[in-house]
């Protein structure tokens, strides 16, 4: 008989499961339940685990095999493990992730799962926001679904990790290496179905997205701005509040996250690795 139990966070999406200890192995019967509860409700989170980086790592490659983490500076022994550190004592209250986004869209397959543990996280603040984008594909009316169904859109790591990036500049405590030349672009669809689930996402994000195909930067952003808006409406949302031990696992096929940067002057560590993906169709 299952020992899990799974408590949705909101109406929109997000569940929160006990009755797991992540560091054991995950029979074949358990992980037909954890898949089940995550494609159902795309954002999962694990209280009260107690994960090193190897065990964490171990967990990445159980859920569909380690991804490639551009740009960013993992642990020396475990370099697919990146640390996102917040000193209390750094100077500027930019936090890294801040600002809605889907991770790595800027890849030809980008991630399918993103997971994060919490080491020390601050007294009040540091909370994490997500985002259903299939919710926000179905408050679209038909007409704007057939018009978005035949485009694609462009996308890169300019605006984060290109030459004249400066976000690097803002993280003390993390090691970000800028790509040395502009960055390449990569084209996706609008709206993409999701492999497993079979059921269509609004997939653009502010961040990586910068325009859509044939048209300019111009023309594109009022388009993209109603749909990013839309994207994060208030009702499709819900909200993970991080405790020392929490793993917290999202799908990107279907969701955007924002990490809320209220925490300034107080300590933040967080262990993230991604998960392995498929070419968006």
């Amino acid at each position: 008989m299952s020992t899990l139990q799974i408590t949705p966070i909101s109406g929109a999406l997000g569940a929160e499961v006990t009755g797991i200890d992540l560091a054991a192995p995950i029979n074949e019967a358990l992980q037909a339940e954890l898949d089940a509860a995550f494609y159902a409700h795309l954002v999962l989170s694990f209280p009260g685990q107690q994960l090193n980086a190897r065990q964490l790592l171990e967990l990445t490659q159980s859920q569909g095999g380690v991804g490639e983490t551009p740009y960013l500076t993992g642990l020396p022994d475990y370099p697919d493990v990146v640390p996102i550190i917040k000193e209390a004592t750094e100077k500027s209250a930019i936090t890294f992730g801040a600002g809605w986004h889907t991770d790595f869209t800027f890849q030809s397959m980008p991630p399918s799962r993103t997971l994060l543990y919490a080491v020390d996280v601050p007294v009040v603040g540091g909370d994490t926001l997500y985002s259903n984008l299939y919710t926000a594909y179905d408050a679209l009316s038909t007409g704007m679904q057939e018009v978005l169904e035949n485009m694609t859109a462009v996308h890169s790591a300019t605006r984060s990790y290109g030459p004249q990036a400066r976000m690097k500049d803002q993280l003390e405590s993390m090691t970000i290496v800028n790509a040395e030349e502009e960055p390449g672009t990569i084209t996706h669809p609008v709206i993409r179905t999701h492999p497993v689930t079979g059921r269509k996402a609004l997939w653009i994000n502010p961040v990586y997205t910068l325009h859509f195909s044939n048209m300019t930067l111009a023309e594109s952003a009022p388009l993209l701005k109603y749909l990013n808006d839309l994207a994060v409406s208030p009702s499709f949302t819900c909200r993970v509040r991080w405790h020392p031990g929490t793993l917290t696992m999202w799908d990107n096929r279907c969701t955007q996250h924002c990490a809320t940067a209220d925490y300034h002057g107080q300590r933040r560590e967080m262990l993230r690795t991604t998960v392995a993906g498929d070419v968006p169709r």
